[in-house]
């Protein structure tokens, strides 16, 4: 923050570090959904799939999920369809028919090596603004709030409920709120 900028009261949503991390999500998101879809027939979705798969390659679906923080059905949806796209290969595991290995396709890994550049320029030129100090800084900020948001994960997991649904439905107030 400069010294003109005065710290957020966090009394607005619009001051809240979480709404601003998701309106800046959903900027920079669209450019590669339209990066994805327009130019090579996959969603972001996918894209995350591939991209973690060419890191990580013979990874099962539910550890792709847990590093993606994907629920299991979305996951699984984007496995289906870059398996009928043929850009991956589910190999199933002749002694626990349960589980699965992923792997690229020849065809992934091209649409891999065609996608990242333009994905890695367009988060170098959202970076452009930032000199290698604040580079640094901004590296040091994400890891300490990640290192946060873990902690409190584990603080506060067991006080919240995970979704009104058990409750009667999506709309459902928390029960608390019933009593």
């Amino acid at each position: 923050m400069s010294a003109s900028t005065p710290p957020p009261t966090l009394e607005s949503i619009d001051e809240l570090l979480l709404f601003r991390l998701s309106l800046l999500s959903a900027q920079t998101s669209a450019l590669v959904v339209r990066l994805c879809e327009g130019r090579f027939g996959i969603t972001r979705r996918e894209w995350r799939v591939l991209g973690l798969l060419h890191s990580n390659d013979g990874m099962t679906p539910s550890a792709l999920a847990d590093h993606v923080q994907l629920d299991r059905a979305r996951t699984s949806r984007a496995i289906g369809a870059l398996v009928k796209k043929r850009l991956i290969v589910r190999e199933i595991n002749p002694s626990d028919r349960r589980g699965a290995h992923l792997t690229l396709t020849p065809s992934g890994q091209q649409l891999y090596r065609d996608l990242m550049p333009h994905v890695k320029d367009i988060n170098r030129r959202i970076l452009s603004v930032l000199n290698e100090e604040e580079m640094r800084q901004l590296e040091s900020w994400i890891k300490k709030l990640h290192e946060s948001t873990q902690l409190l994960n584990v603080e506060l997991t067991p006080d919240f409920l995970k979704t009104y649904r058990i409750h009667g439905g999506r709309d459902a107030p928390p029960q608390s709120i019933l009593d």
